[in-house]
């Protein structure tokens, strides 16, 4: 039987706090596992504390269950200041345990993926390590099974740990959940591709943020209601940042207008060729659509009393103001109560509430989102038509969010135009109407069958051979004008590889493999198709390029064995290449992430 279990857990950063003067901690309750040990420790995620000086495991924090059906699980943990730092070791390695899972919650709640987020690696459990050692970085490793947080000296010769932010920790977080969504990520080459990882994960750790009542309230109340300027949400890792150049105020700004049109502005034009360079112009383009649909909220709630239906419909708000104001984040059916109307509430208020909801809409549309995403070395424009589709065919009705989110993707040159972003939605195919979905999910030869006789359909060329990858079968809440609905889809990928020429710096051979792909979206009720989507992968061709000769210039691609340590496992600095047939393929260079010379989480 799950059972709840309430978490301290550190908001934004010890920075962060100060300035605003809120509390550091804050409770966070764990909903929906059954078990918990000493540890902390779940079937899915383990905390591993070593200590620094003889590397040896440090004594499990107890965990102490509830004393009745109306009480809180807890972890006894020590709070005297036993090592460097502000926080107590013990505080913050539960801290790090509770924001692991509130970032894991975001993703699995039913109007997101709507199931339980797997890793894509061998076993169950995520193995999170909050000191690793002294380092100014932090990263997920899916060879290690792992989150990796490090510790530094500060200029004033103070240690940070990375651990203890929660932008950083839910960032590395979203990063282990998204391997397990599209895996293919982890091995591109494609600088956009890796830049997804990098967006996606920023903006988990933004989502993360809007959901401290106490945060959103202090910088509302600070910015008389604006999210439109530099605040604490659109800062990543500000202490990080700070303690590493006291001039520098952020890891990465949100608040931005950063693009890949070669005639943008200066200051706003990026290197296509760099990953961390151009998520920031997909983060600056969703953390614009967020502003627009709080702006929009606040104006509908204080002059109609309720939004819009064309944004977010009723009983979708109030789904939303339930799940927030209930203390133990559970998913209230809101169906049930009536919102009130909002022009009885202050304008201060209003801000909070709108924040929420903007936030939750938005959540709901990237998460299911990434679920569209064709397998392989996607493109920004992949993601978006993704996510666009995935939002088209669950609210037809609410669409002035897609319009922001095609808007900004034009604008920014991530996509050509509004066109190339356009797929229809929600139509029928008789080879689609007569599947057996049941057996079709069961059996990879049915799978198999159905794509090698739907190759025009699933965009799949001629005589290559092709993988059918695992059909998942998942429910997700959504609102129509009458109502809240569950739908169940049927997600199926199929991928195939593609040779295209290289460069030959470093010796590498002239030629390379490129995984792309095709997803398939069924309405499990219906039959009907809700997207085809298929990766455009060879619109980054130069780009990918430019990534190779970077790395071979940095030493970190490596060839074969060159990639493992003498004890056989994969150096931490190192990109692996492997080489058949005089065709290169690259493995793990999502890892190249963190290996730059320059920090980033």
């Amino acid at each position: 039987m799950p059972v709840l279990v309430k978490l301290p857990l550190i908001v934004k950063d010890a920075t962060v706090a100060d300035l605003k003067d809120i509390d550091l901690l804050e409770d966070f309750v764990i909903t929906g596992e059954e078990v918990f040990l000493d540890g902390p420790l779940t079937p899915r995620v383990a905390i591993l504390d070593f200590d620094g000086t003889t590397g040896q495991l440090r004594e499990s924090i107890p965990f102490e269950a509830a004393r009745s059906e109306k009480d809180f699980g807890a972890y006894g943990f020590s709070r005297k200041p036993d090592d460097v730092g502000d926080v107590p070791r013990q505080l913050a390695s539960v801290s790090v345990f509770g924001t692991v899972y509130k970032t894991m919650r975001m993703f699995e709640e039913r109007d997101a993926l709507g199931r339980a987020v797997v890793w894509s690696f061998e076993g169950p459990q995520l193995l999170v390590v909050p000191r690793a050692g002294e380092l100014a970085n932090a990263f997920y490793e899916r060879d290690s099974h792992s989150l990796q947080f490090f510790s530094f000296r500060a200029g004033g010769g103070a240690f940070v740990h990375t651990s203890q932010s929660q932008d950083i920790v839910s960032h590395e977080t979203a990063h282990a959940i998204l391997d397990g969504i599209a895996p293919d990520l982890y091995n591109s080459i494609s600088p956009q591709a890796l830049a997804i990882h990098e967006g996606v994960a920023d903006m988990t750790a933004l989502l993360c943020a809007f959901r401290s009542r106490q945060l959103r309230k202090r910088v509302l109340a600070d910015t008389h209601g604006r999210i439109d300027r530099p605040t604490a949400f659109s800062s990543i890792a500000p202490q990080f940042a700070e303690a590493l150049k006291s001039s520098r105020h952020y890891l990465r700004n949100l608040l931005n207008t950063k693009s890949l049109k070669p005639d943008a502005p200066e200051k706003d034009r990026v290197d296509p060729s760099e990953p961390h360079e151009v998520s920031e112009v997909l983060s600056g383009a969703l953390y614009t659509v967020v502003v627009n649909v709080f702006e929009s909220l606040k104006r509908q709630y204080k002059e109609k009393g309720s939004a819009d239906p064309s944004l977010v419909e009723k009983e979708e708000d109030a789904y939303s103001e339930a799940k927030d104001l209930d203390p133990r984040g559970a998913a209230v059916r809101a169906s049930r109560r009536e919102s009130g109307d909002a022009r009885n509430l202050s304008d201060q208020e209003i801000a909070v509430k709108a924040l929420y909801v903007a936030a939750e809409r938005f959540k709901r549309t990237l998460y299911r989102g990434l679920d569209y995403l064709p397998p392989g070395d996607v493109t920004l424009a992949d993601l978006g038509r993704a996510i666009i589709a995935s939002d088209q065919a669950s609210h037809p009705d609410s669409g002035d969010q897609r319009q922001w989110i095609i808007e900004e993707f034009v604008s920014r040159g991530m996509a050509g135009s509004a066109s190339d972003l356009a797929l229809a939605t929600n139509y029928t195919h008789p080879a689609v109407t007569a599947l057996d979905l049941p057996s079709f999910v069961e059996s990879d030869w049915v799978a198999y069958q159905f794509a090698n006789g739907n190759r025009d359909l699933l965009h799949i060329p001629k005589d290559i051979p092709f993988e059918v990858r695992p059909r998942l079968d998942v429910t997700k809440l959504y609102w129509h004008r009458d109502g809240e609905h569950e739908v169940r889809e049927c997600l199926f990928k199929v991928s195939w590889t593609e040779s295209e020429k290289s460069t030959t710096v470093g010796g590498l051979p002239p030629r390379r493999r490129v995984t792309v792909g095709t997803t398939l979206a069924i309405d499990w009720e219906t039959r009907q198709i809700r997207a085809i989507l298929t990766t455009e992968a060879s619109a980054q061709r130069e780009e990918r390029d430019r990534l190779l000769q970077a790395l071979v210039e940095a030493d970190i691609l490596q060839l074969g064995d060159h990639a493992l340590s003498p004890g056989g496992g994969a150096l931490h600095r190192a990109v692996r290449g492997d080489v058949l047939d005089g065709i290169l393929r690259i493995r793990g260079a999502a890892r190249m992430l963190h290996m730059d010379a320059s920090p980033e989480a």
